[in-house]
């Protein structure tokens, strides 16, 4: 089976990619099909967003389209910033940007109150009537510590230790990673579907 996987996310295609290609799934992104239509996220929440999307490049590539739409939510700041996490400021933050701004506002955080997740939301629409979506999260504290290596697109994960394991994300063994990451269990709940 062939799927549009509906992101410009370098590090989000990498991860998908991996899980949709051990299971048998052919993937399509948005260049190899050369779509080049941009989709606006206006959602309040990460679901709206995500089915927003999926169902925007379902309509343009006819075939089984995934999409995601996922963000850092600190529960000290209410959820912030949530599904503006790139758009914090109104516009797209770089990740230095991104990362920049996420130390400055910690900074006004009680060590003990940084509570954070990282949720993410995927949606399959598999034709115009079967649309599904399902979500997790991976819950953590954040730190004043920066870890110097973060995958590109994904800069908070630089201050983000999970709750699991006690480390950074990217400290954590291929083992220890797939055992929480939120992506990894939104897929294999989605594989279900297809």
């Amino acid at each position: 089976m062939k799927v549009l996987l509906a992101s410009g996310n370098p590090g989000k295609i990498e991860e998908y990619t991996k899980f949709l290609s051990e299971a048998g799934i052919e993937i399509e992104t948005l260049k190899s099909l050369d779509i080049k239509n941009g989709f606006e996220e206006r959602g309040q929440t990460f679901t709206e967003n995500a089915q927003g999307k999926a169902i925007y490049y379902y309509q343009i590539a006819k075939i089984p389209t995934i999409a995601e739409d996922s963000g850092l939510e600190i529960d000290y700041l209410n959820g912030e910033p949530g599904v503006k996490s790139r758009r914090w400021l109104g516009y797209t933050l770089s990740d230095e940007e991104a990362l920049r701004l996420l130390k400055e506002k910690i900074q006004h955080i009680p060590p003990n109150k940084r509570s954070a997740r990282f949720t993410a939301v995927t949606c399959l629409v598999k034709s115009e009537k079967e649309i599904h979506t399902v979500h997790h999260a991976i819950t953590g504290q954040l730190t004043d510590e920066v870890n110097k290596y973060f995958p590109p697109g994904f800069p908070y994960r630089a201050l983000f230790i999970e709750n699991t394991f006690r480390k950074y994300l990217m400290d954590l063994s291929e083992d220890e990673y797939s055992q929480i990451n939120h992506r990894k269990k939104n897929i294999e709940e989605i594989i279900k579907y297809l």
